[in-house]
């Protein structure tokens, strides 16, 4: 009979938990975006924008890394030099 309490107990544990700690916040989140007077469309583009800037970082960050591995390897492509003048 008591392992039958501990189980209930632990199930409402983890169902409360999972309420104050995920859905209570994501609630919130959605009401603070539209209680701000912020609508739906600008706050997706603010999104957007953020995701975008954070690609680019991470875009140019994989360019920096993938040339100092070709530094370090040596397999770094050689340019011809420039015609000269004479």
């Amino acid at each position: 009979m008591p392992s039958t309490w501990l189980a209930a107990a632990v199930a409402v544990a983890a169902i409360a938990a999972t309420y104050f700690f995920c859905v209570r916040p994501g609630m919130r989140g959605r009401c603070a975006a539209s209680g701000s007077g912020a609508t739906a469309e600008n706050f997706a583009g603010a999104k957007a924008a953020e995701l975008d800037r954070q690609l680019a970082e991470l875009r140019e960050e994989v360019r920096m890394v993938r040339a100092q591995d070709m530094l370090d390897t040596g397999q770094v492509p050689h340019k011809s030099a420039p015609p000269s003048e004479s």
